[in-house]
């Protein structure tokens, strides 16, 4: 089969449709990091703050405790004055007071939730066997905060300048 030489201008083409997308890529990303394109969610668009715990996923040990915290948007710890439960007493159990303290119990994932009024926030809780957690296990992650005018990213540049 003859090959059919490639003209230097239709690779040059290809090369620059191929920077233009990743460039497109690049803005569009960025754009959504910023909060630029954020959904508001309606607790957020009525004015309300909304309630966040932290940390938003953990991962423990049998026999493992953690305690949880709550704040809302405005930066008030609000975690005395909530409701607190979990969602499956078989795989943990909860010690209310001033520091909700979640102790786990059997292996699975169960959620840790809150309520102050009509508010709530939860957690997601995954219980594993042994004495170390497996690897790429999350033992700690906190959630972008919801509603937030500051969502932890102010700028995004590029590695590479273009």
């Amino acid at each position: 089969m003859p090959v059919t030489p490639t003209s230097q201008s239709e690779t040059g083409d290809t090369a620059a449709a191929k920077a233009a997308a990743r460039k497109k890529r690049f803005e569009e990303e960025k754009k959504r990091l910023e909060g630029q394109e954020r959904p508001q969610d309606t607790i957020c668009a009525e004015g309300k703050p909304a309630l966040y715990i932290t940390p938003a996923e953990a991962g423990m040990l049998i026999g493992e405790s953690r305690v949880f915290t709550l704040f809302d948007t405005d930066g008030h710890k609000l975690t005395a004055a909530a409701d607190w439960a979990v969602s499956s007493s078989d795989l943990a159990a909860l010690t209310s007071g001033d520091e909700p303290t979640v102790t786990a119990k059997n292996e699975g994932t169960f959620k840790v939730t809150t309520r102050i009024d009509a508010r709530s926030a939860e957690a997601i809780v995954k219980v594993y066997p042994g004495d170390k957690l497996l690897i790429g296990a999350a033992r700690w992650k906190v959630a972008p905060i919801p509603c937030s005018k500051n969502p932890g990213i102010s700028k995004v540049v590029p590695a590479v300048p273009h």
